[in-house]
């Protein structure tokens, strides 16, 4: 499982271990899979997100956190 950290626009930040990050047209979300199932672990609204960083462990075990683009809303407006 990957480590995010969420950076809301009030200045917190919150560091979440989850297995998948996605979006709506609203709100972010990261889940983890439990028995099957996606399981929300975290979930804010889009407006309050400041800035999202995944972290990742170098050779030599230490931790670099990089930024991640949002993904593409689920269930978005098709082309047609």
């Amino acid at each position: 499982m990957a480590y995010y950290r969420i950076k809301l626009s009030d200045g917190s930040s919150h560091t979440v271990q989850a297995v998948r990050m996605r979006t709506d047209a609203r709100s972010l979300y990261l889940e983890e899979r439990a028995a099957g199932d996606w399981r929300e672990v975290f979930a804010n609204p889009l407006t309050d997100v400041a800035r999202v960083q995944r972290r990742f462990t170098e050779n030599d075990g230490t931790w670099t956190w990089l930024n991640e683009r949002l993904p593409a809303p689920v269930g978005g407006v098709r082309a047609w």
